[in-house]
């Protein structure tokens, strides 16, 4: 009696094409529409969120400084501080363009640690002009809060329209959200918290001792590097 034995066919190659592309190199496939997406969207939501953090923070700290220092007091301290603000970002902006011209990937970086080393400065400003002691100092904070947030719900609205535009600008934000999309608007909050606190704590620092500023100054710096400096993941 013969046996008859059959051999199971071997089972084929695994293959490492990609399905969509047909490519042997390992990589992956983008949605850039969704991603463009979640970016305007984020961007819209990141700034709406600052603005009423700042909103509340700032009403919060009006209230206190009127019952503790007067209305003067407490309005002289956030003018003070608005106005601050608005001269330290103009200094930064002038940076921006003077650096640009013989070094345009590092301009924004110039202009930004410019704008934080003035923060002491401003801080310094409400300190002496306002003369509103701690609570001129915790609105100090929540104003410099308050017109960052501004800042960012302004920049926001400019990221979603370019977003959308076609050309090498649009090119370049849509490429730019798809680069950062794991960690896009981080950096821009931690330093916007940052320098909040970092005003209202300096500027009850130097309501004490003014000479500080020279040591809140180079620190304001150091801080701000400390808070754009990329996080990898864990």
């Amino acid at each position: 009696m013969s046996e008859h034995t059959t051999t199971a066919p071997s089972p084929a190659p695994a293959s490492n094409r990609c399905e969509h592309c047909d490519d042997s190199v390992p990589h992956e496939h983008l949605d850039v529409a969704a991603i463009v997406g979640a970016a305007r969207r984020s961007a819209l939501v990141r700034a709406v969120t600052m603005i009423a953090t700042a909103v509340v923070v700032t009403a919060v700290a009006m209230v206190v400084a009127v019952g503790a220092v007067g209305t003067g007091a407490a309005v002289s301290a956030l003018a003070v501080t608005m106005v601050g603000w608005a001269v330290a970002t103009a200094i930064g902006v002038a940076v921006v363009g003077a650096v640009r011209g013989r070094s345009s990937s590092g301009a924004l970086i110039v202009g930004a640690l410019t704008t934080a080393a003035l923060a002491p400065v401003v801080a310094l400003a409400v300190a002496v002009l306002a003369r509103a002691g701690w609570a001129g100092a915790l609105v100090a904070g929540g104003g410099w809060l308050l017109c960052g947030a501004a800042a960012t719900l302004a920049r926001a609205r400019t990221v979603r329209a370019l977003l959308l535009t076609e050309g090498d600008a649009g090119e370049r934000a849509r490429a730019g959200a798809v680069a950062k999309r794991a960690q896009a608007g981080r950096a821009d909050v931690v330093r916007w918290l940052s320098q909040g606190v970092l005003v209202g704590v300096s500027a009850g620092l130097l309501t004490v001792l003014p000479v500080l500023v020279v040591v809140l100054v180079p620190l304001a710096v150091v801080l701000a590097v400390a808070a754009a400096r990329p996080r990898t993941g864990r």
